[in-house]
């Protein structure tokens, strides 16, 4: 989910970066039965946790440790890898290890374990839903007065930063943000009579898969657009451009017209106009010419161009009763059950990792949107948008975007309940309205058990 890069299959250039395999099984101790974070931590209160286990080389042995828990792999890695290096020979105090967890799913459930065995590292990346329920949990610390002179809030894209804060608090740092994008391809629209931009409304662009039926290309029948059951993020925004959403606080919104209304054009979509489909790999279908179009994160940007044998083209994604545009991906705690002195040693290693040179090559080499304000204004990263106006267009949607509804943040139940009835609207023609029903039924007693910590914690 990131603005220049989608990222590849692990490589042999790993361990040429010191990523090792060790860091990278990891994740593999606790997390495949960990349970999810269930309200049972109230809060340090002095207390200190353990750390993990780890390597430390003998020319680091005496200086202060902190371990950071990292959701990339592959090429993501590698580029992390490099500016921690950077950090761990640019003074003499601390030496920062990099535990490698197989996505944000990986590293939640190993926090969760973590925890509940009073063994925690001192900085993890956490996903835009995942760390407020460390938070709503006491397991945070706050960042607020961290911030000084030579590293401000201001350093901060003001929006992203925003979507840290609680209770006038900041928990959570920016690194590793997104937006989807909707993609097309420009020769398949060229040749059938399509406009070469993206379509304003979901409404068009229902028509624009219906001027595309039964068209082929090399023989192969082409859809408008593949669809993936596996991921919410997408339908979280169109259900708020349909004038719906998933919750107004914790007023849930599931059964509203606007919801309903965004899952039931999905479902005609596929199974009425027959112009998508489910797919196990959208990305690759695109890239295969088998779909004219997709919504996929900014991150599939230079993938694409690198793989794709066709001009295509990038827009924001539609419209309908209004904008439904959604932020994602990652960003940076520290521990609140952490020793004071590995707070301050992980505070260094965040502030070094969203300043200079190592937000900008962050930004550069894994595609990441830039969450900085030095990283957005530099030379490199405006020479990279001017290269492709196609990355332009990821930065210029941020202005549109928004972070997620209340209950798909704190409800840990949400995503897995909403991707199980896209999935059966979309591989099953079930029917919209109904599917919603039961999701909101089966979500209420999730929600009530966080209703008196989000109103203590969160609300007003």
């Amino acid at each position: 989910m990131h603005l220049f890069d989608r990222q590849p299959a692990p490589r042999s250039g790993l361990a040429s970066l010191n990523v090792t395999r060790r860091q990278v099984l990891a994740g593999g101790l606790l997390a495949a039965s960990a349970p999810l974070l269930a309200g049972c931590f109230n809060g340090g209160g002095g207390t200190v946790y353990g750390q993990p286990s780890g390597d430390t080389p003998k020319q680091y042995k005496d200086r202060q440790r902190v371990v950071m828990w990292s959701p990339f792999t592959a090429h993501n890695a590698e580029i992390l890898q490099a500016n921690i290096d950077a950090f761990n020979e640019s003074q003499e105090a601390i030496f920062c290890e990099v535990q490698i967890f197989e996505g944000y799913d990986k590293v939640e459930s190993k926090l969760a374990a973590s925890l509940q065995a009073k063994q925690v590292p001192d900085l993890s990346v956490m996903s835009d839903i995942v760390w407020n329920r460390f938070y709503l949990n006491d397991a945070l610390e706050p960042l607020s007065g961290y911030f000084d002179d030579s590293f401000g809030t201001d350093s901060f894209h003001e929006q992203f930063l925003k979507e840290g804060t609680l209770k006038d608090k900041i928990w959570w740092v920016p690194f590793g943000r997104s937006t989807p994008l909707f993609y097309f391809n420009r020769d398949i629209f060229a040749e059938v009579g399509l406009p070469d931009r993206s379509p304003k409304t979901y409404s068009e662009y229902r028509e624009w898969g219906k001027a595309l039926a039964g068209y082929s290309r090399n023989g192969t029948k082409v859809a408008m657009r593949g669809y993936t059951g596996n991921d919410d993020w997408y339908f979280q925004g169109s259900s708020w451009a349909f004038g719906g959403g998933y919750s107004d606080g914790l007023d849930m919104r599931f059964t509203s017209e606007g919801t309903v209304n965004a899952l039931e054009f999905d479902r005609a979509f596929i199974h009425d106009d027959k112009s998508g489909y489910l797919s196990a790999d959208p990305g690759g279908d695109f890239i295969a010419g088998a779909t004219a179009s997709i919504t996929e994160s900014t991150g599939a940007l230079a993938g694409i161009a690198a793989s794709a044998e066709f001009e295509f083209g990038c827009g924001f994604l539609p419209k309908e009763d209004g904008t439904g545009v959604p932020t994602g991906g990652g960003g940076l705690s520290i521990l609140g059950y952490a020793s004071d002195d590995r707070k301050k040693a992980a505070w260094e290693v965040l502030k070094f990792l969203s300043s200079g040179d190592a937000a900008i090559e962050w930004t550069l080499g894994t595609g990441y949107m830039p969450t900085t304000k030095a990283a957005l204004e530099s030379e490199k990263v405006k020479a990279k948008a001017d290269e492709n106006p196609n990355y332009q267009v990821a930065i210029d949607q941020l202005e549109i975007a928004q972070g997620p509804d209340v209950v798909r943040k704190f409800v840990p139940e949400a995503v897995p309940e909403m991707k199980g009835a896209i999935q059966a609207v979309y591989s099953g023609n079930a029917d919209a309205e109904k599917t919603l029903k039961t999701v909101q039924a089966n979500l209420e007693p999730a929600l009530e058990k966080v209703r008196a910590k989000y109103d203590a914690k969160v609300g007003a």
